[in-house]
This record gives structure tokens, C-alpha cells and sequence, in this order.
């Protein structure tokens, strides 16, 4: 149920090139978000999680960050997941996290619920 599998994982180097070319995206501050949803008969929901060294200089703050946020995103992503599957959609998504301060977990959990809660929005309207 709380599980974060491989083939929840968006890995590839077309796909991910695909999603940075072709996909749609969002800022919710610090949490920038690119986006790929299409119809498929087999649903699923991917992400990438992304902390570029441009913003976080230290790799132990880059890998915390990475950690709180797939930690997040496990604990929250059911409700997504349903969706997508009642909707017959395919969510490619990524997550960079764009700010130079270190936020705690609270904050990058509410805000990773603000993102999920505005993909199901956008899914909407495609």
C-alpha cells in the first residue's frame, strides 16, 4: 500500500526527454513540476524526483531533500493513483525542488500535496 516500486519510477532517457520537451509544467514554490498526462488503457503514475546542485552546493542536503520528498510523496500518492486509474490516465511527472534554503519535512509535505491536488486538476481538464 505504502510501497514506492521501480515501476513507479520515471526512468529512461527518452521518456525523461520526452517529458522536459514535450510536457506542460507549474511552480508551487519550491517545488517545480513538469507534466505528461495521456490516455492509456493501462494506468499508471511515474515521477522523477529531481534536487539540482545549481540551488543545494552540498550532495548530503541534495540526497536529504530527495529523501523527504519521496518519503512525502509515498505516504500521499493513493489518492493520485486512484485517480488515474478511474480516469484511464498516465501521469509522467517530475518534482525539482528549486530553492536554496532547507525546508523540513511539515512544509515539503504540504506542499507536495498542493502539487498532487493540482495535477488532478490539470488532468481534468485534458
Amino acid at each position: 500500500m505504502f510501497h514506492f516500486k521501480k515501476i513507479e519510477r520515471l526512468c529512461g532517457y527518452s521518456i525523461v526527454n520526452d517529458l522536459f520537451a514535450k510536457g506542460e509544467s507549474f511552480l508551487i514554490y519550491p517545488l517545480s513540476v513538469h507534466y505528461n498526462i495521456t490516455k492509456d488503457y493501462q494506468p499508471k503514475v511515474r515521477i522523477l524526483i529531481v534536487c539540482p546542485k545549481r540551488y543545494q552546493k552540498l550532495s548530503v542536503n541534495r540526497n536529504k531533500i530527495k529523501r523527504l520528498l519521496r518519503e512525502s510523496y509515498r505516504l500521499n500518492k493513493n489518492q493520485l493513483i486512484d485517480f488515474s486509474k478511474s480516469n484511464n490516465l498516465s501521469i509522467d511527472f517530475s518534482i525539482s525542488y528549486v530553492s536554496n534554503q532547507m525546508m523540513d519535512y511539515h512544509l515539503i509535505e504540504m506542499k507536495l500535496k498542493d502539487v498532487l491536488v493540482e495535477l488532478e486538476k490539470r488532468s481534468n481538464n485534458q
